[in-house]
């Protein structure tokens, strides 16, 4: 069985700017490593439009990117396309996650604090991983290290998808009152329509209650 590794890295990708910014988190939307040079992220930038327009004016001056565009511009969040500098590609341990095994599944930062949450197949894939970070002057600090839930899915007849989504649900806010998070936003997050979001979650919801609430009624 899998783990679910929760960490920080002190990461030199955008340090400068989130440094200057830190009302604006940022999110990893996706990574495009290159053999030698010029890899590129894909990054949500979230917050108030005065704090995202100092963070645009910041991106320039920033030692880890050699370039920048603008994808989207949204309310309170900004989408960017980033190429790496040298600086920026010590940064960069995507390579390393996939050659051991580990999926991200999570990466943001807020202020100078960059926060991970990665699938990793064994304590020693974890352990190797950390030793590369080591290698690269990137301080790991693991917080939390736990086994993934796929018994439990089984049990209650929920996919995995199912599972994802609800535990990315609750973990956001959208089930609190008031919602912390709209299904559009979640939906982004799994890069599908808040329709087939909606269906997921309740789907899941009905397997749950089929087999909990259902099966003690029926005993």
């Amino acid at each position: 069985m899998s783990f679910i590794a929760e960490y920080t890295l002190s990461n030199p990708i955008l340090y400068e700017t989130r440094e200057t910014v830190p009302e604006v988190t940022v999110e990893v939307e996706d990574e495009q490593p290159a053999l030698k040079s010029d890899s590129r992220l894909t990054i949500w930038a979230r917050g108030q439009e005065n704090e995202l327009d100092r963070f645009f004016r910041e991106l320039p001056h920033d030692p880890s990117i050699a370039d920048f565009e603008t994808l989207a511009t949204l309310s309170e969040r900004r989408l960017f396309r980033i190429t790496l500098s040298s600086e920026g590609e010590r940064g960069l341990t995507y390579i390393d996650a996939i050659e051991l095994g580990i999926t991200f599944l999570e990466i943001k930062a807020t202020g100078t604090t960059m926060e991970y949450r990665a699938q990793v197949p064994s304590r020693e894939a974890l352990s190797s991983y950390r030793d590369r970070c080591d290698e690269r002057d990137l301080p790991f600090t693991l917080h939390r290290l736990y086994r993934t839930d796929a018994e439990a899915s089984a049990k209650y007849d929920l996919t995995s998808r199912q599972r994802d989504v609800l535990h990315r649900a609750l973990e956001r806010g959208y089930f609190e009152v008031p919602r912390e998070i709209s299904a559009e936003e979640l939906a982004e997050e799994f890069e599908i329509s808040s329709q087939a979001l909606s269906a997921l979650i309740r789907r899941g919801q009905k397997a749950l209650v089929r087999s909990t609430i259902a099966n003690d009624t029926n005993t």
